[in-house]
């Protein structure tokens, strides 16, 4: 399957490094620049308002997905290519899902370490097979890179598993890991 589309989960809000925001703004930019979709939870603050911005500066194609709950959140309608309004988190996280041919995770908080476990816990029991990266921004995810190879390493998860999942610290090894991997 040819990657044509990403799904990018990442935080509501800012974080505390200045590395969070260019990773962001760069995800966005090189997204748009390689003419690839970009999917996301529609959010208009944190990382994911910069990312959707810098993407759409770029001329990219943007398509945020909002629970109506958040829906004073959610980025400007005309802010991005296009923005659906869902009844709830779970569909959010079901159309995040199905629309994706991939997934990218920026640094995020609860919703978005939700998001990462569903994608790896709905591969394993066959619900999709695509590609999900990691991008370790400042070593943002090196404690639950950890965390995963001690699930390996203690037989809660197999290395087989654990190989679906890509630990990136460059916007360009992230996209070439997906592009590769797609054409396996």
């Amino acid at each position: 399957m040819t990657v044509q589309a990403i799904t990018v989960f990442m935080g509501s809000q800012l974080g505390n490094q200045s590395s969070y925001i260019t990773m962001a703004k760069q995800l966005g930019q090189t997204i748009a620049q390689r003419r690839l979709k970009m999917i996301y939870g529609g959010g208009r603050d944190g990382l994911m308002g910069i990312a959707a911005r810098s993407a759409m500066a770029e001329g990219g194609e943007v398509v945020g997905i909002s629970p109506n709950n958040l829906a004073e959140e959610a980025i400007a309608i005309d802010s991005v290519t296009k923005l659906i309004e869902v009844a709830d988190m779970d569909e959010r996280k079901r159309l995040l899902m199905a629309y994706a041919d991939a997934f990218i995770a920026l640094p995020g908080g609860f919703g978005t370490l939700e998001e990462i476990a569903q994608v790896i816990s709905w591969e394993k029991i066959g619900l999709h097979h695509k590609p999900l990266v990691l991008l370790n921004t400042n070593g943002f995810y090196d404690s639950l890179w950890h965390w995963l190879m001690t699930s390996v390493s203690s037989g809660f998860v197999t290395q087989n598993d654990l190989d679906k999942i890509y630990l990136a610290d460059t916007v360009e090894s992230a996209l070439t890991y997906l592009i590769n991997e797609s054409d396996r």
